[in-house]
């Protein structure tokens, strides 16, 4: 094995631990309230902590940061781990399957590495730059099927009909997971022509975009520009700005079908 298959194989390692631990409390478990108003559960604060001290262990000099305890460690090394312990709280909360634990490496601001374990589905998803990206070893490419207009899926995200506009002309489908990983991952499956998510943090995509750029797919912001880069600075929050998500060769149809609206 090289050097990150090894890696790799570390980190799925520890998302399969993470996704134990989180199981342990699913179906059973009440939320707090967080600032936000959003949901935080004892299940999100124990598998990050787990990932945490198995990450800060393994890789001494790198930086972390996480969803639930923010940047607990600033590294020397020029790369980053961001953590999502339960992507989808609120399916996790509700007893849906559709939540998922993340774990991305970036090399300066760029995502290389990610891995996402979804539990109750039983998937593994990996995607390393130069490297692919598999769910449960099956190779990922964005399938281009020929499925009629009024089949095709849009994925979007849960209040995005206060936020965007669909393009009457687009006649197929909206689905909405509760997961900006899974939306990720879905299209790297080849099950949408495109998604679109909200503004998010690094800790929410950083894994899916791995993924996702691995099987084919582009990531770019509203106005067109390609985001393959992310904010790091604490001060800016690690926010991630609204992005359409496609093949390459559907990106200009897809943002032609939404626009903006505040």
């Amino acid at each position: 094995m090289g050097e990150t298959e090894d890696l790799l194989s570390e980190i799925e390692a520890i998302a399969r631990q993470a996704g134990e631990i989180a199981l342990r409390y699913f179906g059973r478990i009440t939320p707090d309230i967080k600032s936000d108003a959003s949901y935080v559960t004892e299940a999100d604060r124990a598998v990050e902590e787990f990932i945490h001290r198995e990450l800060s262990t393994k890789f001494p000099h790198d930086a972390i940061i996480g969803e639930e305890y923010g940047n607990r460690a600033n590294g020397s090394s020029g790369h980053t781990w961001a953590l999502d312990p339960i992507d989808g709280t609120t399916n996790f909360v509700a007893g849906l399957p559709h939540w998922a634990v993340c774990i991305a490496r970036l090399s300066g601001a760029r995502p290389e590495l990610g891995v996402v374990n979804a539990p109750v589905l039983n998937e593994l998803y990996v995607g390393a730059l130069g490297h692919g990206a598999t769910m449960n070893g099956r190779t990922l490419r964005l399938s281009h099927r020929q499925e009629p207009e009024n089949e095709q899926l849009l994925a979007v995200w849960s209040s995005s009909f206060r936020h965007i506009a669909i393009d009457k002309k687009f006649q197929g489908k909206l689905r909405i997971f509760g997961s900006t990983v899974m939306k990720c991952l879905y299209l790297a499956r080849g099950s949408y022509i495109g998604a679109v998510t909200p503004e998010v943090h690094v800790w929410d995509v950083a894994a899916g975009l791995s993924v996702l750029w691995e099987a084919g797919g582009e990531s770019r912001r509203f106005d067109g520009a390609l985001y393959e880069e992310m904010d790091l600075d604490p001060a800016h929050g690690f926010l991630v700005p609204p992005l359409i998500l496609a093949a390459p060769e559907l990106q200009a149809r897809v943002r032609g079908m939404i626009s903006l609206t505040s």
